[in-house]
């Protein structure tokens, strides 16, 4: 009995079968085709076109280049050249005013810290008057308390130098450097730069070395 039913249930499937191919096959031809025209056919393989590869170029990031730091300009001495009415012409920082004493031109800072002095000497040699000043200095404690010599030498052109410290009550230890020269006048002068220890070398000793090198008798240089 079990065989029957089994022989049953395969004969209604296979007619299922049959039947569901022949529909799509009817529709397909419109229905013209004849009914026992059951056609079995093996579908074509569908042939794939390979996806073409895509080469992705990307792009080199764009590279914003880095600033190159200004360099900030070093400040300048802001020397000016001053035709002084005592014959002479010399550089002089900007804001120093002038004042005469005596035979010596003096032209001071805005703070009164530091000074420039030019004066005449007596006769003889630079390095002499530098000798002779500097025994004077050391010999005079109550202006000039603790006086010392940094260097006393002869310098380019027959001239000298005597540079020393000393150290006035209630202020900063003063430094200055005496430069004494013979000008083409047959005068002995001495350019004197003074100001408080702790500003040298800078900024005094730019001033000082351009007062030694650019001073002039006005109409000579």
């Amino acid at each position: 009995m079990k065989a029957l039913v089994l022989a049953a249930v395969a004969g209604v499937l296979l007619g299922g079968i049959a039947g569901g191919g022949w529909y799509l096959l009817s529709v397909r031809a419109g229905g013209k085709q004849p009914v026992n025209a059951v056609t079995s056919a093996s579908p074509s393989p569908v042939q794939l076109s390979p996806t073409p590869t895509r080469t992705v170029t990307t792009p080199p990031p764009t590279l914003t280049p880095t600033p190159t730091p200004t360099p900030t300009p070093t400040p300048s001495t802001g020397l000016t050249t001053v035709q002084d009415p005592a014959g002479f012409t010399l550089p002089v920082p900007t804001g120093w005013q002038r004042r005469a004493d005596g035979t010596s031109v003096f032209y001071d800072s805005p703070d009164g810290s530091s000074l420039i002095q030019v004066f005449v000497m007596g006769d003889g040699a630079p390095y002499d008057q530098a000798t002779a000043t500097d025994s004077s200095l050391a010999g005079n404690p109550t202006r000039f308390p603790g006086y010392h010599r940094i260097r006393l030498e002869v310098t380019a052109g027959g001239a000298a130098d005597l540079e020393y410290a000393y150290n006035p009550p209630g202020k900063s230890t003063r430094r200055a450097v005496d430069h004494i020269m013979t000008a083409p006048d047959g005068k002995t002068y001495a350019l004197l730069l003074a100001g408080p220890a702790e500003d040298w070398p800078t900024p005094l000793q730019p001033i000082q070395q351009s007062l030694v090198t650019s001073w002039c008798l006005t109409g000579r240089c």
